[in-house]
């Protein structure tokens, strides 16, 4: 291990005194600093708060990648064309310690690069809440103070999100079949090659009636939500987030729309013995005040005392929203807008950490793909081959969309991106800064996903591989032009 060691400290003490390094830690001090500059969506702070977050966090992630990409086939191939690895290899240093060395190598210098510019983005950040808060106070202005508040519960938080309950789509599907096949018998037409092959469309279109159904709500009509596996014995407030779009789904030629949000509220009456029974429960829909929201924009309701909204019983939240607009045009809630119900877990600090790390994963993974990829090809090359592989992680989830389509030529596409997922860890699945932004929690269970598929199942194979190819390199084809 000696040597392992002795590998590492050299190579950490070689990209310490390079300009590169100095370069690149610059680069990344302007990158959090720039978005201080940039005001968010409204002009509002809390709009320049969700700036500075994302994009921080998302310039950072991104100088941090190209560069061990980069430095990666550097450290794996200079030896080697310097001519310095005959000479390491010619003493008892196995090839397979230096190949992990130097990865472990390439991985220590940017988790420190990451950490000085993690830390100074939320410096920067909690400096500039700060000095809004103290000048709320300062000057006694109430709707900044609000604002200050929100920002508080909304942003500067780390909050478990819980998404509805999505619709038994294969029961409702088997029911219209049902009544399809009933009606063929009825004229005659039996289980034919023809009803069969209907029994497939009726599957395709039904599921999109009833995703449409359920995206949209009619004027005077209600959109209802179940919400299950609620914690017991809540003591914080539950945010419910919600986005919805008026007339249609277009971020252009929105407008204030008029709805009623109503809670389905459980009262437990308990008897002299401080039992309840099933009889004890009592259910009814309470309205919320009317609502005179923006279409297009995300907005939030507290439920200060969220234990009263949950169903004991159960452990339920039911929600539902009345479109009473004005215009009688429908209203349009999209699965990933909302709505959502949010529980705070921790504060913003230990939210901003967990960040920070499913970025180094991000830089382990790429770490250890480019360092299989030097061990193979010359620099150049290697840098050309990681590039591409980041390319085509991120269209091939762009290619999956095609499966709504019924072409030959656009499912086959399709497949092509399904197999292409499955050996591509694409960027954006560890994009955490919109998380973030918007005060979600960063699971672990999610860190932990990214870890056991993108890492040990993806990241490693190339790794292993290219630690062989390192070990079994020729030396002597190298030669000095």
């Amino acid at each position: 291990m000696s040597a392992f060691f002795a590998i590492v400290k050299l190579t950490l003490r070689d990209a310490r005194r390079s300009n590169i390094f100095r370069l690149l830690l610059g680069f990344l001090l302007l990158s959090a600093f720039l978005p201080m500059f940039v005001e968010g969506s409204g002009g509002g702070m809390r709009g320049n708060i969700q700036v500075m977050i994302s994009y921080s966090l998302g310039a950072i992630s991104f100088i941090l990648v190209i560069s061990t990409v980069w430095l990666s086939s550097l450290v794996m191939t200079q030896d080697v064309e310097n001519y310095q690895l005959h000479m390491v290899v010619s003493k008892p240093v196995s090839r397979i310690n230096i190949f992990l060395a130097k990865y472990c190598s390439v991985v220590l210098i940017h988790a420190v690069l990451l950490l000085i510019a993690g830390s100074v983005a939320f410096g920067l950040v909690v400096w500039k809440f700060n000095t809004a808060a103290a000048e709320a106070e300062k000057n006694d202005d109430w709707a900044r103070k609000n604002e200050v508040e929100r920002i508080k519960n909304e942003v500067m938080v780390g909050r478990r999100v819980f998404l509805p309950k999505p619709p038994d789509t294969q029961k409702l599907t088997d029911e219209a079949l049902k009544r399809k096949m009933a009606e063929l018998q009825q004229e005659g037409r039996g289980v034919t090659a023809e009803a069969l092959e209907m029994e497939d469309e009726i599957r395709k279109s039904y599921s999109e009636e009833m995703m449409r159904k359920r995206s949209a709500v009619l004027y005077g009509d209600y959109g209802s939500w179940e919400f299950e596996n609620m914690p017991e014995n809540l003591k914080e407030p539950i945010y419910l987030r919600y986005r919805f779009y008026i007339g249609k789904v277009d971020s252009e030629a929105q407008r204030p729309s008029l709805g009623v949000w109503e809670v389905y509220l459980t009262t437990v009456n308990q008897n002299k013995d401080g039992e309840t029974s099933q009889e004890d429960y009592i259910r009814s829909w309470v309205k919320l005040p009317p609502r005179d929201d923006y279409a297009g924009e995300f907005h939030e309701i507290t439920f200060p005392e969220g234990d009263k909204i949950i169903d004991p019983e159960h452990n339920t939240v039911s929600l539902r929203y009345l479109n009473a607009d004005p215009e009688k045009a429908q209203a349009f809630f999209q699965a990933e807008d909302g709505p959502q119900l949010l529980i705070k877990v921790t504060g913003f600090t230990g939210n901003f950490v967990r960040g920070l790390l499913v970025i180094l994963l991000l830089l382990m993974v790429y770490g250890g793909i480019s360092c299989a990829a030097a061990s193979a090809f010359s620099m150049p090359t290697a840098i050309f081959v990681v590039l591409s592989y980041m390319f085509l992680g991120s269209v091939a989830p762009l290619i999956k969309t095609t499966s709504q389509l019924r072409d030959a030529t656009e499912y086959t596409g399709y497949w092509i991106g399904e197999v292409v997922m499955k050996v591509v860890a694409p960027l954006q699945d560890f994009d955490v800064s919109q998380k973030l932004a918007g005060g979600e929690l960063v699971e672990f269970s999610f860190m932990g996903g990214l870890i056991l598929w993108h890492f040990l199942l993806q990241a490693c194979p190339f790794i292993v591989l290219g630690g062989y190819l390192y070990w079994r390199r020729e030396l002597g084809l190298v030669i000095r032009k």
